[in-house]
């Protein structure tokens, strides 16, 4: 009797499993009028919300398209020198480091993301563009603006294409696109400014010496004319060439050690041996020029000595004549970094500038409608199995008298 018992309460057990299959689907067909409701009204009012946010202004709207324009960089690996060292001294190799470049061989791609990305580079952002007023920022004003401006604006490194993409995502892509371009030039005079592109600096610092001093021998060239003009052509004794050829290379010596000193600097700390003993170099250079001209040195007679229409002429024709011999040796100094330039490859070649793109870079709206439209279906069913629930609840006695502590 026992096993009789038994036996019969299986199919019992399954007959139960098949009607809670069952009412598991009239649960939902009793309720499809909530549920359908609930998600149609969701699909609807999701879908008024996205038009309505295409129909303001962008900078009223509370869900305006954004662009991001993009610029892509090729980045040349750099070697041991040059850049490691410069990093080293300017003081940035540890922060370099921590960034996960090496002093010793660094990466100027993932230099160039730290720099991109640093306080400084977004600072000069700030200056020229204002990010503190366009995002309306009152409070902890440094650092909210370069959190803010941080969240729109990227940099990254692909290390497979050696590439650097630096974007920037606003409502107004000409505003965005101005952004990544400014971004590009101060990556770019920064990594000159730490000798990523030394030999291009000295050449561009050489081009600029090469007009100053043409500038200089138009003026000689003029002084001259007018005074052969008011004077006509006057016979004088010629300065000795020894002079005219002495001052000529103590002046060109000391436009060069100039400019070494001015490369120097870029470099060094403010009381560094080196400079000191490059500037007494320069002083030197600058008393024998001192002796020269007033012939206090005993070497080469004064000029003072010569009559005074000869001694002005002279004067002139000598400028003239060392400003032509200064002309010819920063040439030739300009032709050797004109070849070593085009021999260095540079830290970064930009492929690709920044342009204003007609096509939002997001939000998504028909993700958002459809995301919205399903969470709404879903959270629609198990409001219909909790009315269910509750229904059985409280058609079931047993279930009540639990409740009411009577069981």
């Amino acid at each position: 009797m026992v096993t009789q018992t038994s036996d019969q309460s299986r199919p019992v057990e399954i007959d139960d499993d098949e009607i809670s299959l069952i009412d598991l689907v009239a649960t939902l067909l009793r309720h499809k009028k909530l549920i359908i409701g609930i998600t149609v009204g969701a699909a609807i009012a999701v879908l008024l919300y996205a038009i309505g946010s295409l129909l303001l202004p962008p900078e009223k709207s509370y869900l305006p398209n954004l662009y991001s324009p993009k610029a892509v960089l090729l980045v040349s690996e750099s070697t041991s020198g040059g850049l490691s060292s410069a990093l080293a001294a300017s003081g940035l190799g540890s922060l370099a480091s921590l960034a996960g470049v090496s002093a010793g061989g660094a990466s100027n791609g993932l230099l160039a993301v730290l720099i991109a990305q640093s306080n400084t580079t977004i600072d000069e952002l700030n200056t020229e563009f204002d990010f503190t007023s366009r995002y309306q920022i009152t409070k902890s004003v440094i650092a909210s603006t370069r959190k803010a401006v941080l969240e729109n604006y990227s940099a990254s490194y692909d290390e497979k294409t050696r590439t650097v993409a630096i974007s920037f995502e606003d409502v107004d892509p000409d505003f965005a696109m101005r952004v990544v371009n400014r971004a590009v030039e101060i990556l770019d005079r920064r990594f000159a400014s730490l000798g990523g592109n030394k030999a291009l600096g000295q050449k561009m610092l050489l081009e600029t010496k090469l007009a100053d001093v043409q500038v200089s021998i138009s003026r000689a060239e003029a002084e001259i004319q007018k005074f052969t003009t008011r004077h006509g052509v006057v016979s004088i004794e010629a300065l000795a060439t020894e002079q005219v050829t002495v001052l000529a290379r103590l002046r060109s010596e000391l436009i060069l050690k100039d400019m070494e000193i001015e490369n120097y600097e870029k470099f060094s700390r403010i009381d560094d041996p080196v400079i000191r003993r490059l500037r007494g170099e320069r002083d030197s250079i600058r008393a024998k020029i001192t002796e020269l001209d007033s012939g206090s040195g005993g070497l080469l007679p004064s000029q003072q000595q010569l009559p005074a229409l000869a001694f002005e002429y002279s004067a002139l024709q000598r400028d003239l004549l060392i400003q032509m011999e200064i002309f010819k040796l920063l040439t030739q100094q300009y032709e050797l970094a004109k070849l070593n330039s085009e021999g260095q490859e540079p830290a970064f070649q930009v492929l690709e500038p920044a342009e204003a793109p007609d096509l939002k870079s997001g939000p998504s709206r028909g993700m958002i409608c459809i995301v919205a439209t399903m969470a709404a279906f879903f959270l629609s069913v198990l409001l219909a199995f909790l009315l269910e629930a509750v229904h059985n609840i409280r058609n079931d006695p047993e279930a009540m008298k639990k409740l009411g502590g009577k069981a």
